[in-house]
């Protein structure tokens, strides 16, 4: 898979969360929490990616 394709599959999966946020208003956008949520969900993406390709690479986040 491409980085553009990674990025692509991140961007939806922000967009996504970020209707959803809008409707639900649990989390204050451009806050800490905020961003640390947009950082979860483009682990996630990535996980999806390497275990849909077999592929897996421990993520910076996994790394103490």
């Amino acid at each position: 898979m491409q980085k553009g394709q990674v990025d692509s599959a991140k961007r939806r999966a922000l967009n996504l969360f970020d209707k959803w946020n809008d409707v639900a208003n649990v989390v204050e956008k451009y806050t800490g929490y905020y961003y640390e949520l947009e950082g979860i969900i483009e682990d996630a993406v990535e996980c999806g990616i390497q275990q849909a390709l077999n592929d897996f690479k421990r993520l910076d986040s996994e790394i103490e």
